[in-house]
């Protein structure tokens, strides 16, 4: 029994000291520190969030990936799902370089999430906005993306700059 215990013990220990250890840094994930962004209160992107969900209720996760103003990181400034200031990764930072959306079925697929360009009113690319729709196999994916790229339009009349995004609201 002691032995059992011991080893036990020791099992407990070893998984503690291993969940303090530092991942290495990849180029999909950035170095944690990055993500110290948070705004001050609400900002008007948040405001946006919350109204699309309210007038969409097929939208499951609504989410902004914009670098802040003084800031050279893209991060997450608005979402219904948390993580702000959540660093962006690869496909983030491929949509917005690329303008091309990014269109896929999550693991589980039970998801279909479209990641788009978003741009100002001058046509600038500006961030990234990911909707995301509860999906089953042989659903239209297209008519999925066409939802989400006219939910892109709405928000890009409401917000037609980067600065409008960062906004307080009450």
């Amino acid at each position: 029994m002691k032995t059992v215990v011991s080893s036990l013990l020791t099992g407990l220990l070893a998984a503690a000291l291993a969940g303090q250890t530092k991942a290495p840094e990849t180029k999909s994930a950035p170095k944690a520190a990055a993500a110290t962004w948070k705004p001050a209160g609400k900002i008007y992107a948040q405001k946006l969030v919350e109204d699309a969900l309210e007038k969409h209720p097929d939208l499951l996760i609504f989410v902004f990936h914009v670098t802040p103003p003084g800031k050279t990181t893209n991060v997450i400034i608005a979402s219904n799902i948390g993580r702000i200031g959540k660093v962006g990764d690869e496909d983030d930072l491929r949509v917005i370089n690329t303008g091309k959306p990014n269109l896929e079925v999550n693991t589980y697929g039970d998801h279909f999430e479209v990641e788009m360009a978003e741009k100002d009113s001058a046509g600038k690319t500006i961030g990234a906005l990911a909707a995301v729709f509860a999906y089953k196999d042989g659903d239209d994916k297209e008519k999925l993306h066409q939802k989400a790229e006219a939910i892109l339009a709405e928000i890009e009349k409401q917000a037609p700059t980067k600065a409008k995004l960062f906004a307080p609201v009450k």
